[in-house]
């Protein structure tokens, strides 16, 4: 049986994950196979169409890493389709307010929670057809991570953490540098201490709060400060860099 994110947060010491930003099931069995514990597969800014998920879905079970997918944004077919894939949940970006909120959740939970359309022949339930437990797990395992990156989602995020429902939410610190006018300027202590607030707050209310990292010692501070879960700032960066850093090391020598 595939793990919740919750189950995760649990139960691993430091739960770190990845963004996927490449359509290649290879590179997320190796994300898996080298110890990562979930994946945030990028609907939002990867380049493919919505049926690879399922092929990458598929790759990150194979060695029990737990697949969740950033839909583009908060659209009821989007996220149908992702939980129907078999994901362990949905990434929801920029979520600005309380009606943001209820609407990740409206479409991401079968009724009576929420109204997500109803099948049970779908690959998430083994396309058995049967439903006696379907629904019921789905609306208590499937995750609803709300994504607050912008000055908008900042000013209304005590609002947010009070909507009924809200188990996760995840700090996108580009978005929020852009939005304050401080383009990537991620050390900024606006940045920082924004941040740092706004886990502080999710911790009281007893709300999972997750942080992107950008390099192993970003990871390790963030969970210093708090953070339930890290996921990493990507598959594509992290090749990029390890390419770079090997033809420099080859061409020019570096140690």
């Amino acid at each position: 049986m595939q793990k919740s994110l919750r189950e995760v947060i649990r139960t691993v010491d430091r739960p770190v994950g990845m963004f996927v930003n490449t359509a290649c099931p290879e590179m997320v069995e190796i994300t898996g196979q080298t110890g990562f514990d979930f994946i945030f597969i990028d609907n939002e800014h990867g380049s493919w169409s919505g049926e690879t998920n399922a092929h990458l879905i598929r790759a990150a079970e194979t060695f029990h890493c737990v697949p969740l997918v950033r839909v583009p944004g908060i659209d009821e077919t989007a996220i149908k389709y992702a939980l129907d894939s078999g994901a362990a949940g949905v990434v929801i970006p920029g979520v600005s307010s309380v009606e943001d909120a209820r609407e990740a959740i409206k479409w991401s939970k079968f009724a009576p929670v929420g109204k997500r359309g109803a099948c049970p022949y779908v690959r998430a339930n083994h396309y058995t057809g049967k439903s006696e437990h379907y629904f019921e797990d789905s609306n208590r395992d499937v995750a609803v991570v709300l994504l607050i990156e912008g000055k908008a989602g900042v000013e209304a995020y005590d609002d947010i953490l009070n909507v009924e429902g809200v188990e996760y939410v995840f700090f996108g610190p580009y978005d929020l540098s852009v939005s304050l006018g401080i383009p990537g300027q991620l050390e900024d202590p606006r940045v920082k201490d924004s941040i740092k607030e706004m886990i502080r707050k999710a911790k009281a209310k007893g709300v999972y709060s997750g942080m992107l990292g950008v390099d192993p010692e970003d990871t390790l501070d963030w969970f210093d400060c708090g953070a339930d879960y890290i996921v990493q700032v990507g598959d594509m960066s992290m090749y990029y860099r390890m390419c770079a850093q090997w033809v420099d090391r080859v061409k020019n020598g570096a140690k």
